[in-house]
């Protein structure tokens, strides 16, 4: 699936697995750096084969979309009662949609935005590589440490 850092106690995510998972989620955060500084967004999202593709309004994600920078995309899921949960990571690159035919094939998809205001620009994250780990079910007496990845 990539490149993998699993710490103790933690199971890796094949590549097809982790496009399973996204397929089965619609919320993940876009992370990237802007002025020096790390920045993270949550987006409603959709797959289009295998790139995620989101809306966004004029600003700074759309600035970084058509600059073309590099990103990390996660989605996670999280069962606070079993203590378990997933995550995947998309490592790419951000642009934005402009082709008339690709526009037509992401509205296709259903995608819908739980933010308000105008939110007409289409930016696709092209994966490099992607990663993704879960926490399996485990007695409480052998909990993870927060330390352990």
């Amino acid at each position: 699936m990539g490149r993998s850092n699993v710490g103790a106690g933690l199971s890796s995510r094949d590549e097809v697995g982790g496009w399973r998972f996204l397929g089965k989620h619609s919320i993940g955060r876009v992370a990237i750096v802007h002025l020096g500084s790390p920045m993270v967004f949550p987006v409603n999202y959709a797959l289009d084969g295998r790139t995620v593709v989101f809306h966004t309004g004029s600003g700074t994600k759309l600035g970084m979309a058509v600059a073309g920078c590099e990103t990390a995309f996660e989605v996670d899921d999280a069962y606070d009662v079993l203590e378990t949960g997933a995550s995947v990571m998309v490592h790419g690159t951000m642009q934005r949609v402009t082709a008339t035919d690709e526009k037509a094939r992401v509205e296709k998809l259903g995608l819908r935005t739980w933010a308000p205001g105008k939110r007409d620009h289409v930016v696709r994250v092209s994966p490099a590589w992607i990663s993704g780990r879960r926490i399996p079910v485990h007695s409480n007496d052998e909990g993870l440490s927060a330390d352990a990845g």
